[in-house]
């Protein structure tokens, strides 16, 4: 068993209940974690998808694991690869663990972001590099939805637009977590983001869900009714670009 001592401890003591009952064959190993064995990776990408279909009812994709995959074992992962304890639950270039960011975005999903999860509406697990990869040939206005990798329990949407001359162009907003998306929820934003208050006629830049839903369709059954007056400027117009 793992003691605890205050709430903040709950996601490391899962983190270690997780470690031992996937790699354990005795349940009264108490010296288990003096020096606990590397994880196999497909066992533990199955315990991965397995907390996000018992939180959100939605399990990982093949590319959500391939993306988790490399972001534990670097760019050609393999099924043999296998995933120490010290990179799970304790190493993090961002200041924070692979599971303290897992874990944060599972509280964000349980508490806010289930059903638009569950729907397949947030793509999630996509690097910077992969996003752009997958809305350059998009048309303009098309978007993601992703969880941020710098802010813990942090969601994020990126769109694309055709310039008429050079390349495409990617914007992104800071992300949302749950102290903001406890008072405005996420489709909700979605519906009213403008890119600027300044704006005369200011344009949702937000058209088509990747690869191509139209806005309102894909998350329209998740809006608030509209009350007139009951958002102030800043709820309006989300000036919140990258």
């Amino acid at each position: 068993f793992v003691i605890i001592s205050n709430n903040n401890q709950f996601s490391s003591a899962w983190a270690s209940i997780l470690w031992f009952n996937m790699l354990s064959s005795d349940p009264k190993a108490q010296q288990f974690f003096s020096s606990p064995p590397p994880a196999p990776w497909p066992r533990l990408a199955e315990v991965l998808s397995w907390q996000f279909q018992s939180v959100a009812e939605r399990g990982l994709s093949r590319d959500n694991l391939l993306m988790l995959a490399k972001k534990l074992l670097g760019s050609k992962p393999s099924l043999d690869s296998t995933v120490a304890w010290s990179k799970f639950s304790k190493d993090g270039g961002a200041g924070f663990s692979f599971w303290a960011w897992l874990d944060g975005i599972l509280g964000l999903l349980q508490e806010h972001l289930k059903q638009l999860w569950k729907k397949g509406l947030i793509l999630g697990f996509v690097s910077h590099k992969q996003k752009e990869k997958l809305l350059k040939c998009k048309r303009s206005g098309t978007f993601l939805l992703r969880f941020s990798e710098t802010v813990l329990g942090g969601v994020t949407f990126t769109w694309v637009e055709h310039p008429e001359t050079g390349p495409p162009i990617f914007h992104a907003v800071e992300p949302y977590t749950a102290s903001e998306l406890v008072s405005l929820a996420l489709p909700d934003i979605i519906r009213d983001y403008h890119m600027s208050m300044e704006e005369k006629n200011p344009e949702n830049p937000l058209k088509f869900l990747y690869p191509n839903i139209a806005r309102d369709e894909a998350f329209g059954p998740f809006y608030s009714q509209r009350l007139e007056g009951n958002l102030s400027d800043s709820q309006k117009y989300l000036n919140r670009r990258l």
